[in-house]
């Protein structure tokens, strides 16, 4: 059976009385009976007149506990026709979407396998907005990602996009969520982390447990489980702000693809294409080796990076294409610097907060 629970955070604000702009809600049980009535014009009214419960939070949680209560399939099927078309329809901010979005995903446990089967395509059809109304609650609960506006996912690739395709891990088309001691105390939290499982499926989230936080063994394997180990990374308090690009060379460090805007790496100067050989006169072995390191800094904490600036994309270059390139040079030993990094957070902090 369905426990309907509403949260509290999220219902607080809605009114109780149905929408007046749909006219005066009907008693919804004699209402349900004529959806089974042998005349087909009776069906159709009390169809009709079924939507007008989506219009509240009220309404809907009165569909929600009649879906609970075991009914007959065609009524199972009308109440779940009008939530997928709320659900379609509605801002991804309002309460009621997010009262449809539990329902939904409630009913997606039933052991009813009709309602538990066409509840689960239902978010699977909608996926984008499922997505759009977790993302939108999460950021009311003050929870750390990027983007804030779920909006912005769409913007540059739309949800149609194959999974794997080479989208930058710093653009908004990457949800980025951060778990740190910071991150929402309530289980609702995490609960709303998991509605978000699509992403997974299309690449496109990455979630880092960051040192702090308060997840358990458990939690984290599911996320693991739910989104795949390459998109559940665990780190330490600060970020460089690199990503490595692979390296073919014999030597050991790590080779930077491309560093993000306003990053501890692009304030110091770093830029694509530099490989870094030592971080504190201590060899670099390779990423892992760099992260490891990394985990043992503080916010705010200053590391000395010797860098080098590779060979490496000019040779594939030449490689690729030889013609359109003077001849290699004889090879020299490339010039070392020494770069002092000033290590900062994860995402910039929220100034609405004190």
């Amino acid at each position: 059976m369905l426990v309907l629970a509403a949260p509290a955070a999220v219902w607080a604000q809605a009114a109780a009385e149905p929408n007046t702009a749909l006219g005066p809600q009907p008693p919804l049980t004699p209402l349900l009976q004529q959806l089974t009535a042998r005349e087909f014009s009776q069906r159709q009214q009390a169809v009709n007149q079924l939507r007008q419960f989506a219009g509240s939070v009220n309404g809907l949680q009165q569909l929600g506990s009649a879906l609970a209560a075991n009914p007959a399939p065609e009524v199972a099927r009308r109440i779940l026709e009008v939530l997928e078309h709320h659900f379609s329809v509605t801002d991804s901010s309002t309460p009621e979407i997010c009262a449809t979005a539990d329902i939904l995903e409630q009913a997606a446990l039933a052991k009813r396998w009709d309602i538990a089967e066409t509840s689960s395509q239902i978010l699977d059809r909608l996926w984008t907005t499922r997505v759009n109304v977790a993302v939108a609650e999460l950021v009311r609960l003050k929870a750390p990602l990027q983007p804030k506006d779920p909006r912005l996912l769409w913007q540059e690739y739309g949800p149609d996009a194959a999974p794997g395709f080479a989208l930058n891990p710093n653009s908004n088309s990457i949800l980025r969520i951060y778990i740190d001691e910071h991150w929402p105390e309530s289980p609702r939290a995490f609960e709303l982390l998991k509605r978000l499982s699509g992403m997974g499926r299309f690449g496109r989230i990455s979630i880092y447990s960051i040192q702090g936080n308060s997840l358990t063994a458990e939690q984290k394997s599911t996320l693991k489980s739910l989104f795949g180990d390459t998109r559940v990374q665990e780190r330490g308090r600060v970020c460089l702000g690199i990503l490595q690009e692979p390296f073919f060379g014999e030597d050991s460090g790590v080779l930077i693809g491309s560093v993000e805007k306003n990053s501890s790496a692009d304030k110091a100067g770093l830029q694509g294409g530099d490989l870094i050989t030592s971080m504190n006169d201590q060899p670099l072995q390779d990423f892992d080796d760099l992260v490891t390191r990394l985990k043992e800094c503080q916010v705010g904490q200053q590391i000395r990076l010797e860098v080098t600036r590779s060979q490496q994309r000019q040779r594939l270059q030449r490689m690729l294409n030889p013609a359109q390139l003077p001849p290699e040079p004889p090879p020299a030993a490339p010039a070392k610097r020494e770069v002092v990094v000033t290590l900062q957070g994860w995402y910039p902090p929220d100034p609405t907060e004190n």
